[in-house]
């Protein structure tokens, strides 16, 4: 069997979706879709469930360094998180840090200390290389 290319400009739906949506650009789909996302439980320090994460490093209390499975064209891409506070503190903060092409770093803080959190999810949006 041969393997081939297959180009087009947009997708389109044979009517499954309700609503006006029923059509879209690729290029909104390769630059506008999330490239790597992950679920890690930090109590038992796992990867519930990911895309295009290698793997991941407890660093310290609170910081997490992820490795990229394919890279991003330059480290000027965005991270989005989401955390369960340790405490329920109302003084949260969770960033990333240290980004390169093939991976990145996020801390969580509470009340300016460093904390490790049950679940913490990241998401890049960029282009991949």
């Amino acid at each position: 069997m041969a393997n081939g290319t297959i180009a087009f400009d947009t997708l389109s739906t044979s009517g499954q979706i309700s609503g006006t949506a029923k059509s879209v650009d690729t290029d909104y789909v390769v630059s506008g879709s999330g490239k790597v996302w992950v679920n890690i439980n930090q109590s038992s320090f796992s990867i519930d469930d990911s895309f295009n994460i290698a793997s991941a490093v407890d660093e310290s209390t609170g910081t997490i360094t992820h490795n990229l499975s394919s890279s991003m064209v330059n480290s000027e891409y965005c991270v989005l998180g989401y955390y369960t506070p340790a405490n329920n503190n109302s003084g949260s903060d969770n960033f990333a840090n240290a980004l390169t092409t093939s991976s990145y770093e996020t801390r969580h803080y509470e009340n300016g200390t460093q904390y490790d959190v049950a679940y913490r999810s990241s998401a890049v949006h960029g282009d991949l290389a």
